[in-house]
């Protein structure tokens, strides 16, 4: 049972570093239990989710990095404080893997989302150096029509200068003007803090 606490920073941290990898799924009928909420994190390949989850649960290798793109091929379950469930989908639009694996990865994905009632928000993640892709829209698109709540997350907003930064976050604003949008560095402790934040108050709803 989640319990509610007086929320800080430090709280959050040491309540998300409570984190442990529990399995990897290649069917949804192999999801894990207890029955917790779940917390999504999908993007394509490359974007930075390893990255990401590495730096909101505080912990180096909870998610393997690689330096090839693709190599997300199944659902990654990590346990949060006991209490809710990370859930590292596989990345997509990756042109190096082939139109069989593409399609295989893409009925799981699907398979997750659909009629799933334990997951309580996705984060979008996108690479803030660039302009939308079409393979973004057409998630984005999708999880509008299937009305799963989703959060768009650029990433590696550390390349990018103050000003670049304030020109792609307005762009992405003027896309998803009824969605949030929040800024992302592993390197920035208020950015992590500001997401961190942001997918508490969604497990504690």
């Amino acid at each position: 049972m989640i319990v509610d606490f007086p929320v800080g920073f430090s709280f959050m941290k040491s309540y998300f570093n409570q984190t442990r990898f529990v399995k990897s799924i290649t069917d949804v009928n192999e999801i894990p239990h207890p029955n917790l909420p779940e917390i999504a994190f999908a993007g394509r390949s490359n974007v930075g989710k390893s990255s990401l989850l590495n730096a909101i649960t505080h912990r180096k290798h909870i998610a393997k990095i690689s330096s090839k793109p693709g190599k997300t091929r199944l659902i990654n379950y990590f346990e949060v404080s006991e209490s809710f469930y990370f859930v590292d989908l596989p990345g997509y639009g990756y042109a190096g893997v082939s139109n069989k694996d593409k399609e295989k990865w893409k009925r799981l994905i699907e398979a997750y989302i659909v009629n799933n009632k334990r997951l309580r928000l996705i984060c979008l993640l996108m690479d803030s150096r660039h302009e939308m892709q079409s393979s973004d829209e057409q998630m984005s698109r999708w999880l509008d029509f299937l009305n799963i709540p989703y959060v768009i997350v650029l990433t590696k907003t550390d390349k990018l200068s103050g000003n670049q930064l304030t020109k792609q976050r307005k762009y992405y604003e003027q896309i998803y003007p009824d969605h949030h949008i929040i800024p992302f560095s592993c390197k920035k402790e208020a950015m992590i803090a500001e997401l961190t934040a942001f997918i508490f108050d969604y497990v504690q709803a």
